[in-house]
């Protein structure tokens, strides 16, 4: 963790600057790849890798993830089905979905619905409906971000409520942007509140976009840090 922190604050500090492309925007037309990191308490922590594109009016996202330090001890943690993790360190899921976007006349609100599937722990699929937004109000920006699936053993949803707002004319941005997790079959959840810093970079031809969040999971009592960087082509 201590690693990951050095190398973001380093590209932070760099000398580049913001650009305009709406790279808080997760369904900006540029090509995307991100890297999330929830770090917890115990060196646990889920990575997520991230890629997204959209092409005219539909959007595209690809996502795996992997956990680390998530052995079968801590019950109350969120898994994606009944299968108990086989191991601390393990790969846990990947989904893939595919959104219809649609825009307000006025061209401040669009917003997506679509479908998603998923394969959990080398085991078994699942599969259900995805809906996406963005509103922009007042130098405001409001995402969402909610699938809800189903399968053998399977019946999640995903949650995510984003909130920014620039600071600065040089990149600085406000952000809450949480993402909670519900496992309905299990009672496992993980239900995290928390705001944060990003910066936006330019490079040739695209974007950086770096960002520290500390949350707290209302749920499991657990306080958290989500970090990431997502590179826009």
């Amino acid at each position: 963790m201590k690693k990951v922190l050095i190398v973001l604050s380093v590209i932070i500090l760099s000398p580049w600057m913001a650009i305009s492309q709406d790279a808080n925007n997760p369904i900006d037309p540029s090509p995307t790849v991100g890297l999330w990191n929830r770090f917890y308490s115990d060196e646990q922590s889920r990575l997520q890798i991230l890629a997204n594109v959209t092409l005219g009016k539909w959007f595209y996202r690809f996502t795996a993830e992997y956990e680390f330090n998530y052995p079968d001890t801590n019950e109350d943690f969120f898994n994606y089905d009944e299968e108990n993790r086989p191991n601390e360190d393990h790969f846990n899921s990947t989904n893939f979905m595919v959104a219809r976007l649609f825009q307000s006349k006025n061209g401040k609100h669009q917003y997506g619905v679509g479908a998603v599937v998923s394969y959990f722990h080398e085991r078994r699929f699942a599969g259900g409906v995805n809906f996406v937004s963005v509103s922009k109000i007042n130098g405001w920006k409001f995402i969402t971000l909610t699938t809800l699936q189903g399968g053998k053993e399977v019946f999640s949803m995903e949650f995510q409520p984003g909130i920014y707002h620039d600071i600065s004319t040089n990149g600085w941005y406000f952000r809450s942007h949480p993402r909670m997790l519900f496992n309905f079959r299990t009672g496992q959840h993980e239900v995290p509140l928390g705001a944060g810093i990003g910066k936006i970079f330019s490079t040739e031809g695209g974007a950086i976009n770096i960002f520290f969040e500390p949350q707290y999971d209302i749920v499991n009592s657990l306080p958290m840090l989500y970090t990431g960087v997502k590179v826009l082509f």
